[in-house]
């Protein structure tokens, strides 16, 4: 198995371009129209709520090149069911592309992004992701995310919803801290 690329903050426009090509390529990827999410207009603000404070957006790879992204904003308190202990980030845009796929790119970056809400002080975790994504799913599961119930109005009949509550401070490899 290949070495997992360096993860790095998205810093710049040459990054948020990056970020942004990542961005359409997953929405590609899904084969899924991410209108209902507002996605057109997410692309034209970047980082817009992925920016800090309270957001983060990722990038696996060295300077110049990107071979995967993944994303943190804040959710509204109006947006999360009350089991929801706030304040609530929601983890968007976990891509990696297939050429570094198998290298714990997806790991990492995942891991990076609950470090960083960790840092930021968000108490629960929240994402949603589609029912035929079994890595994904498995990989937010060994981190310690759980099923949830559906906190957004979101037509696709195949999402699940997933919260991290207690977070954890192992990511490194597979079952660590369970």
């Amino acid at each position: 198995m290949k070495a997992a690329p360096p993860i790095r903050v998205a810093n710049g426009a040459a990054d948020i371009a990056l970020a942004r090509a990542l961005f359409v390529e997953y929405a590609h990827a899904i084969g899924i129209d991410l209108c209902f999410q507002g996605f057109d207009a997410e692309l034209a603000s970047l980082p817009g709520k992925y920016a800090p404070p309270e957001g983060r957006l990722f990038l696996a790879g060295p300077p110049g090149d990107a071979c995967g992204c993944i994303a943190l904003r804040p959710l509204p308190p109006s947006a999360f069911p009350a089991a929801f202990a706030p304040p609530v980030g929601e983890v968007k845009r976990l891509y990696v592309q297939p050429r570094a796929r198998g290298t714990g790119a997806g790991r990492a970056l995942a891991g990076a992004i609950v470090d960083a809400a960790r840092t930021i002080g968000y108490r629960t975790l929240c994402l949603d992701t589609l029912d035929w994504m079994t890595e994904a799913r498995a990989l937010y599961e060994s981190l310690g995310f759980a099923p949830c119930a559906k906190y957004y109005d979101n037509p696709l009949e195949n999402a699940v919803y997933y919260a991290l509550r207690a977070l954890r401070r192992c990511y490194a490899e597979p079952g660590c801290g369970s």
